[in-house]
């Protein structure tokens, strides 16, 4: 299987006035996430930031982001989580449930070109789990499903991609008497790149005890396309 790797298109040229500025706290902890690390700006807010970010210095590009978080009332914790999560694609949580130990942070990428959303699993052991990363949605941990196996005879180039990572009904959430939770996180199968045809969907239950330890993933119902 090939995984694409998503890349943001943004190209800047400087942002001086921005970069002389201190863009966060990095005493703040946001450990663990809670309500007040979401940051949901008016989309017209969050266009002019980007705009303003991609006309600047690529060096400079997180740190802009980051003192335009502040400027449109981001909460230190927002800010300190976007600073965070740089290193792999800055990025802010959008929106928070909590579901018994387990927090699910609904995370938007700020400059990514496509496949702006995420989900992460939060507050449990390890700390922050990424649904996407590609250690879960890897054909290793499909291939199990005989179903898996059958599509991925028949398409050689079959890829994994994110499912719905928008809408704050997903993943899907089941407890278990003993107190113990799983997530049900769906994923897209296509043919190859992005853009090519779709042949199926696929998810991965992330399963943690009762005290909230991750134990693994295993795969979840494989459907083929029509």
């Amino acid at each position: 299987m090939k995984r694409i790797t998503l890349f943001a298109v943004f190209l800047c040229v400087g942002c001086p006035l921005l970069l002389v500025q201190k863009p966060a706290d990095p005493e703040v902890s946001v450990r663990p996430l809670g309500p007040a690390v979401v940051w949901d700006p008016p989309s017209q807010v969050l266009s002019a930031i980007r705009e303003k970010c991609g006309r600047g210095d690529p060096n400079g590009i997180n740190g802009c982001f980051l003192l335009g978080m502040q400027s449109a009332n981001a909460s230190p914790q927002a800010v300190a989580f976007a600073k965070s999560s740089a290193g792999n694609g800055l990025a802010y949580v959008r929106a928070f449930r909590k579901i018994g130990f387990i927090g699910i942070a609904y995370i938007e990428y700020a400059f990514r070109a496509n496949e702006l959303d995420g989900i992460l699993l939060v507050d449990g052991d390890p700390s922050i789990i990424d649904v996407d990363s590609e250690k879960f949605a890897s054909q290793e941990n499909f291939l199990r499903n005989p179903t898996f196996a059958a599509l991925a005879k028949k398409y050689p180039y079959i890829s994994i991609w994110p499912g719905d990572r928008y809408h704050t009904s997903e993943p899907l959430v089941k407890h278990l008497e003993s107190g113990a939770q799983s997530f049900v996180v769906g994923y897209t199968l296509r043919d190859g790149c992005h853009a090519c045809a779709q042949i199926g969907t696929a998810s991965l239950i992330f399963a943690f005890d009762e005290h909230g330890k991750f134990s693994g993933v295993q795969a979840g119902p494989i459907v083929p396309s029509p």
